[in-house]
C-alpha cells in the first residue's frame, strides 16, 4: 500500500476523471495539486448533486431556501413581464382582487426569508459578462429598453457592486444601479459586517446580546417609521395606502436599504443563538407546539393576505401604513424562525418531513446562482419577444416553471464551472481543509 501512495497522489492530476482517488487521498496532496483538483467537474458535480448533509446542519433549512427562491422567481415572473401581457389592463384588476394573488403581490417579503438564513467571484463574473457581452446576445423590440439603462449603470458604477455599497451609491436616474436585484447582496454583506456587534455580546452574556438586538431592532424600526411618516408612504412599494404621492421614493429610500431589511436578520441571529445554546434540544408539550404553529401561521397569513382590501378600494390610513411597513418584515422573519426552530428541535411534524426532503439539499445549493441569473433570463426573454400574449393562470404557470427550471439549469453550470472551484480554491489558499471535513 505504501508503494502505491505516490501513484494515487499524482494520478488525479494526470487524468481528471479519476477523481475517485482524490476523494480518498485528498489530504496527502500538496496545495498545487489541490488547487488543480478544485476544477474537477466530477468532484464538483458529485458535491452539488449529493443529498448528504454536513454534521449539525439544519435539515429543514434546505427546503426553506429552495421554496423561498421559487417564490422570488414567481414574483419576478409577474413583475418583469408586465409589458408582454396584452390583456393586463382588462384582467389586472380582477387578479389583484383575488385572495390567491396576494401571495404573489406580497412576494416582496420572500427575499427576507434569506436574511433569516459567499458571494464575490461568481457575482463579479456575471457582472462582467452582463456589462460587456449581454448586449450582443439577442435583439428585439424591447431589448435595448430593458438592457441599456442597467448596462450604463454597470459601466459607470460597477465598483459599487464590488464593494457591496450599490444600494447606497448608484447612477443618477437609475436607483436600481447595475444588476438591479443585486441590492440584496449588498444588504447581505452589510449585515454580515454588522453581525458581530450583535453576536459577540451574546457570548459575553445573553442579556448583552438581547440588549444589542433590541438596539438594532429599534434603530431599523425607528428609521423606517420616521421615513414612512415623513413621506406618507403606503404599506408596500406596490401601494395600498391613501397617499401615493411619494411612492416612487420607496425603492430608493427604503426597499433596498439595510435599515428596512435588518429585522428578519436579527430574528435569525437570535434563533441561531438559542438553537446553539440548547443544542437543538427543546421538548415542548403538544399544546405548546400546536399553539406555536397556529400563531405563526395566522400571523404569516396576516402579513401575506392582510392587505387584500387595501389593494381593492379600501386603502390603509397613513398611521396603519406606517405600522405595517415598519414591522411586517420583522414579523415575517419571526414566523420563518419559528418554522426553523420547531423543525430543528423535533417539533415540526410533517412540515419538517417535507422541508427535510433530500431532493431539496442539492436544489438549495443552487439558490444563490439561481438568484443571480434568473432576472437576466427574464430580461432576455421579454426583450426578444416579438408579440404580447394574454395573462392567464396557464400562461403565468408555464412562464414561471420555464424561468425556474432554465435558471436552475444555468445556475448548475455556473456553479459547476466557477462557484464550486472558487470555494475549493479558497479552502486551499486559506488552509481551511481538514482531514475530517463534512460535505457541503
Amino acid at each position: 500500500m505504501q508503494a502505491n501512495i505516490p501513484v494515487y497522489i499524482h494520478f488525479p492530476i494526470i487524468v481528471e476523471n479519476r477523481c475517485i482517488y482524490h476523494t480518498r487521498y485528498y489530504f496527502f496532496l500538496g496545495k498545487l495539486e489541490r488547487a488543480l483538483l478544485a476544477f474537477s467537474v466530477y468532484t464538483n458535480g458529485k458535491k452539488l448533486l449529493s443529498a448528504k448533509m454536513s454534521a449539525g446542519s439544519l435539515s429543514a433549512i434546505h427546503g426553506v431556501r429552495f421554496l423561498s427562491l421559487s417564490w422570488v422567481v414567481l414574483g419576478h415572473s409577474m413583475a418583469v413581464n408586465f409589458d408582454i401581457f396584452g390583456n393586463l389592463v382588462k384582467v389586472g384588476p380582477l387578479w389583484i382582487s383575488r385572495v390567491s394573488f396576494q401571495a404573489i403581490q406580497n412576494a416582496l417579503v420572500s427575499v427576507d426569508t434569506f436574511f433569516t438564513l459567499r458571494l464575490t467571484p461568481v457575482y463579479m463574473l456575471l457582472l462582467g459578462v452582463y456589462t460587456c457581452l449581454y448586449r450582443y446576445a439577442g435583439d428585439g423590440p424591447s431589448y435595448n429598453m430593458y438592457h441599456q439603462p442597467e448596462s450604463e449603470g454597470c459601466t459607470e458604477k460597477w465598483w459599487t457592486n464590488l464593494l457591496y455599497i450599490n444600494n447606497f451609491v448608484y447612477p443618477d436616474l437609475q436607483p436600481a444601479g447595475c444588476l438591479g436585484h443585486s441590492w440584496y447582496l449588498a444588504n447581505d454583506m452589510q449585515f454580515y459586517v454588522l453581525s458581530p456587534l450583535i453576536i459577540v455580546p451574546f457570548f459575553v452574556h445573553p442579556v448583552f446580546g438581547g440588549i444589542m438586538s433590541i438596539v438594532f431592532l429599534g434603530a431599523t424600526w425607528g428609521t423606517t417609521a420616521g421615513l414612512a411618516m415623513k413621506y406618507r408612504w403606503p404599506p408596500t412599494s406596490l401601494g395600498g395606502g391613501v397617499d401615493l404621492t411619494n411612492q416612487g421614493k420607496m425603492f430608493d429610500e427604503y426597499y433596498m436599504k439595510p435599515y428596512g431589511r435588518m429585522g428578519p436578520y436579527i430574528m435569525g441571529i437570535i434563533t441561531g443563538y438559542i438553537l446553539y445554546r440548547r443544542k437543538c434540544q427543546c421538548q415542548m408539550k403538544p399544546f405548546v407546539a400546536v399553539s406555536g404553529w397556529i400563531v405563526s401561521t395566522v400571523v404569516a397569513c396576516l402579513v401575506l393576505y392582510g392587505l387584500r382590501d387595501a389593494f381593492n378600494g379600501h386603502p390603509l390610513s397613513v398611521k396603519m401604513s406606517v405600522f405595517y411597513l415598519t414591522v411586517h418584515r420583522t414579523v415575517w422573519g419571526a414566523c420563518i424562525c419559528w418554522v426553523v426552530f420547531a423543525c430543528a428541535t423535533g417539533n415540526g411534524g410533517f412540515i419538517n418531513t417535507l422541508l427535510s426532503w433530500e431532493a431539496f439539499i442539492p436544489l438549495a445549493r443552487l439558490t444563490y446562482c439561481t438568484y443571480l441569473v434568473h432576472p437576466i433570463l427574464m430580461e432576455f426573454y421579454t426583450g426578444t419577444l416579438r408579440h404580447p400574449f394574454d395573462l392567464t393562470e396557464i400562461s403565468i404557470t408555464f412562464l414561471f416553471l420555464a424561468y425556474l427550471v432554465s435558471s436552475m439549469a444555468l445556475a448548475f453550470i455556473l456553479s459547476l464551472a466557477f462557484e464550486s472551484p472558487m470555494m475549493a480554491l479558497e479552502k486551499v489558499v486559506f488552509g481551511k481543509d481538514k482531514k475530517k471535513t463534512t460535505k457541503d
